[in-house]
C-alpha cells in the first residue's frame, strides 16, 4: 500500500515539475522583456524626478527612489536567476533529472 502511495506522489510531482518547466520554456523571453521594460520605465521616471528636484527634500526623495530602484533590480535579477534553478532542483529531487 505504502508502494502506491509513493508512486502517486512521484508521479504528481513529476507532472508538476514538467509542467512548470514547460511554463517557464514557454514565458521566459516574455517575463524578462516584461521585467526589462518595467525597469526602463522606472527608471525613466527617476532620472526625470531628478533632474526636476529644486529643493533638497526632492533630491533626498529622488536619492531614496534610486536606491529603491537598485534594491529592485538586484531582487528581479536573483528572482529570475533562482526560478529555474528551482525548477531544476525540483525535477532533480523527484527524479526526472535535469533537460
Amino acid at each position: 500500500m505504502m508502494f502506491l502511495a509513493d508512486a502517486t506522489l512521484n508521479d504528481s510531482l513529476q507532472s508538476i515539475v514538467t509542467k512548470l518547466s514547460e511554463l517557464m520554456d514557454s514565458f521566459w523571453i516574455y517575463i524578462v522583456m516584461a521585467l526589462a521594460a518595467v525597469v526602463i520605465v522606472w527608471g525613466a521616471y527617476v532620472g526625470i524626478k531628478i533632474a526636476i528636484a529644486h529643493k533638497n527634500e526632492e533630491k533626498i526623495n529622488a536619492r531614496d527612489m534610486v536606491k529603491n530602484l537598485i534594491i529592485g533590480i538586484v531582487i528581479i535579477f536573483v528572482v529570475a536567476m533562482g526560478a529555474p534553478l528551482l525548477i531544476e532542483g525540483l525535477s532533480s529531487w523527484v527524479g526526472i533529472g535535469a533537460n
